[in-house]
């Protein structure tokens, strides 16, 4: 039996994590599950899609994802399965996978009904099944997937405007910059990074460690995003950034 994971914003304070693993070792019960996370603020698609971007493929092939975070998007609300770089995916139809893989468009369906006892619940545990156990007559499921639109940095001239996207229990600051985006763009020249009324950034670094205690850095991080971050400090309260907030960064 498949691994499976599990996102969602449901915390361990109520009842509906420990529902999902009652059902999934019920249904299951040579899978194993494990947590990805659960404290995804309420509602947050793009830092439930961060958090599965960055972490699904530490797990073998064939793993089972499910993510669960805005699963009430409409009256008619229906979850959706698919199979993406040998992983299966299972979530509410919301937009939030548009903004973990970018050439995703179609995938298989189960209807939420609220009729039913623990609906949420019981049609994940559905989807699962049906990837476990295919239905001959999946394809007749097939449907649209909802879209969304990250915020994509802009680069213009000798200036990449970014901004904050995601911040860490630590307070470091997560920038819709990538590796490969500042290669091509930076690449060797100088450069300083801008924020707010702050002193920029004018190099990066490997490790928190790189700079003296308290002081600012930027690094690429684990998901090879570039960060600005703190030794020792959140960078978030220090600079008092939130997700959202601008970012400049200048060639010299």
């Amino acid at each position: 039996m498949p691994d499976i994971t599990l996102t969602t914003d449901w915390s361990d304070k109520g009842y509906s994590l420990g529902l999902i693993k009652g059902f999934l070792v019920n249904r299951f019960p040579h899978s194993r599950i494990f947590d990805i996370c659960h404290s995804v603020d309420r509602f947050d698609i793009k830092q439930a899609a961060f958090l599965l971007k960055t972490c699904y493929r530490a797990f073998p092939s064939g793993t089972i994802h499910i993510v669960c975070v805005l699963p009430h998007y409409s009256k008619e609300n229906e979850m959706v399965f698919f199979e993406k770089n040998d992983h299966f995916f299972i979530g509410p139809n919301n937009g939030l996978f548009s903004l973990v893989f970018d050439d995703l468009h179609r995938a298989g369906s189960i209807p939420v009904k609220y009729k039913d006892e623990y609906p949420v619940v019981r049609s994940l545990c559905n989807a699962v099944a049906r990837i476990v156990k295919p239905d001959p007559g999946e394809l007749e499921l097939e449907i649209e997937l909802n879209q969304k639109l990250l915020i994509q940095p802009v680069v213009s001239g000798d200036t990449i405007r970014a901004v904050i996207i995601f911040i860490d229990h630590f307070g470091n600051l997560t920038l819709n910059i990538d590796r490969k985006l500042f290669k091509q763009v930076v690449g060797k020249k100088k450069f300083a990074i801008y924020f707010k009324n702050h002193e920029p950034i004018r190099s990066i670094s490997t490790h928190y460690m790189d700079v003296p205690y308290g002081e600012v850095l930027c690094r690429f991080n684990a998901s090879n995003q570039l960060e600005i971050a703190a030794n020792s400090f959140s960078a978030a309260e220090l600079l008092d950034l939130k997700i959202g907030d601008a970012v400049h960064l200048e060639l010299l």
